[in-house]
């Protein structure tokens, strides 16, 4: 992930943020994380953990809306998502016990399909 320099949903140039041996509490392991944020735009917030001797994601957490109010973590280590959403500074939490497909650059699908979940809770 180190050579990602685009935006996977509109293309606008990144910021990064690179911090290795971060300990990620919620699959209890040391990863490298990496930060990255629109400069122009929507300032959409990608962050990913990865494994620091594989490569491999172990988790994603991805803003589906610009001011910061609705996220997704897919986590490929436990093969589950769960959406936070952010009401005066407090989340609440849906957990999915299975992860769901993300079809970049298009984030269409994947923000209706949390739409639903987030309805429906």
């Amino acid at each position: 992930m180190d050579d990602t320099l685009a935006c996977p949903i509109c293309g606008n140039k990144f910021r990064n943020i690179r911090l290795p041996h971060k300990h990620l509490h919620k699959i209890n392991k040391t990863s490298t994380y990496f930060e990255r944020t629109c400069s122009d735009g929507m300032n959409h917030s990608l962050q990913l953990f990865t494994d620091e001797v594989s490569g491999q994601v172990d988790l994603i957490k991805l803003s589906l809306n610009p001011n910061y109010s609705k996220f997704i973590e897919i986590d490929f280590f436990n093969k589950k998502c769960r959406i936070i959403c952010l009401k005066d500074s407090k989340p609440a939490y849906i957990e999915i016990q299975k992860i769901l497909p993300l079809d970049f650059p298009l984030l269409t699908k994947l923000k209706e399909r949390v739409s639903l979940y987030i309805t429906f809770s």
